[in-house]
């Protein structure tokens, strides 16, 4: 994650939009094992607070994109993930919160949209903002979770 500056004409919206991207990652991490790391080239998952690019002329408040990564690991060459996810500072810190736990479950496995507003993976968001997962978004969490190759084999 980007560092936070507290001082400043921007320090304070700086810290709403790090509080609230941390809420979001406290609410999946009682769900997954997350490690945060310091340097950006450790992490498989880069927040960056700034808003997406258009994509075919349409404006998003968040966005999580995907590469597969060449990488030697133990004298092994192997493809790991590594998701860019943008998070526009220029919302209320409960829509940030909101657009950080969505971006976030599309960095952590979840690439498809619900069709119900009331759900975190919303296609489209309902009027207010989804602060915790659903039953169905949790579901669909443990059946990914549930998929052979997904899971690191374990050592004889």
């Amino acid at each position: 994650m980007e560092p936070t500056y507290t001082s400043g004409p921007t320090g304070i919206w700086e810290q709403r939009w790090h509080q609230a991207v941390i809420d979001a990652l406290n609410t999946w991490q009682q769900h997954l094992a997350i490690t945060l790391v310091d340097q950006p080239e450790q992490a498989q998952v880069l927040l960056e607070r700034r808003r997406p690019p258009l994509r075919n002329n349409r404006a998003s408040h968040g966005r999580a994109e995907l590469q597969l990564l060449e990488v030697q690991r133990q004298g092994r060459w192997q493809l790991e993930p590594k998701v860019t996810v943008m998070i526009s500072p220029g919302q209320a810190q409960p829509a940030i919160q909101a657009t950080a736990l969505h971006e976030l479950g599309h960095a952590f496995g979840l690439w498809g949209h619900s069709d119900q507003a009331g759900d975190v993976m919303a296609a489209i968001p309902g009027g207010k903002p989804i602060l915790q997962l659903t039953d169905r978004d949790l579901r669909t969490l443990q059946w990914l979770q549930q998929q052979p190759g997904l899971t690191q084999p374990a050592r004889p």
